[in-house]
């Protein structure tokens, strides 16, 4: 089965290795053109008008569908009898008993509640670093929707993960996830004062402290704004603690005066 990668990177393999498939990544609109067909779901297909508007939108009707014909002949001479599929003249799918994509076996897991699976499989960003030219803006808005859906679904996988960790005391192993979450969903104001708790909590307060700086610093230089009341009270109740411990006489700290 070939397998199609397209979370953080992109990659096209088979287990013979075959030449033809990085023949399809070095041809980034035609590449684009099997994402799309892909991530429209199992038994689901796209129709050709649709197609030539996507991704030929320069192109006059008959010279669209003449590119996106050549298209089609590329990717089934590279990829093989059986990848690609038909119902009708106007429309096309791709066959996932032929090919796995890790961006749909992500959102599987996610519907199943396989939330470390869903984890593992979520590396980036779909199609990370990839530039698809002369595509139009309704592909570009798709992908932009498609992007922030997926990276959502991931957020909510990483904080599924640590309330299951929270659930068993395990602090040491919800502390990288809540990063992770707050990393996926760094507007999520709540997730934030969640992660400082977490590591307040494990001791790590500096870290804490820390995690409310990148978050006041973010806001202040892409909105204009400051942190909510409920996360700044967060901060000080944080802070003053960590003033107590070490004005603590069992800290050792201030040192004694020792003067005459």
């Amino acid at each position: 089965m070939i397998q199609l990668q397209t979370l953080g990177g992109s990659d096209l393999t088979d287990p013979d290795q075959r030449a033809e498939l990085h023949a399809v990544l070095a041809q980034p609109k035609r590449f684009g053109l099997l994402v799309y067909l892909t991530l429209a779901g199992a038994h689901r297909f796209r129709r050709r008008d649709t197609l030539v508007g996507l991704f030929w939108p320069e192109l006059d009707a008959d010279h669209a569908r003449g590119a996106l014909r050549q298209a089609l002949r590329f990717l089934r001479r590279q990829l093989g009898v059986g990848v690609l599929t038909s119902r009708g003249e106007e429309e096309i799918g791709v066959n996932q008993d032929a090919l796995c994509c890790d961006a749909t076996e992500f959102a599987l897991a996610c519907q199943t509640s396989d939330w470390k699976r869903a984890i593992e499989l979520y590396r980036g960003d779909l199609l990370a670093g990839v530039h698809l030219p002369g595509t139009s803006a309704e592909f570009e808005r798709w992908l932009d929707n498609e992007r922030e859906r997926l990276r959502r679904l991931a957020a909510a996988a990483a904080w599924s993960l640590v309330l299951a960790a929270e659930q068993a005391g395990d602090l040491v192993h919800a502390a990288p996830l809540a990063r992770r979450a707050v990393e996926l969903s760094p507007d999520d104001e709540a997730g934030v004062r969640r992660f400082m708790r977490i590591l307040d909590s494990k001791g790590e307060r500096a870290g804490a402290l820390q995690a409310y700086e990148v978050f006041r610093l973010r806001l202040a230089a892409d909105y204009d704004a400051v942190p909510a009341p409920e996360t700044r009270a967060l901060l000080e109740s944080i802070r003053s603690r960590e003033i107590k411990i070490w004005e603590s006489p069992l800290s050792g700290w201030p040192p004694p005066n020792r003067s005459r």
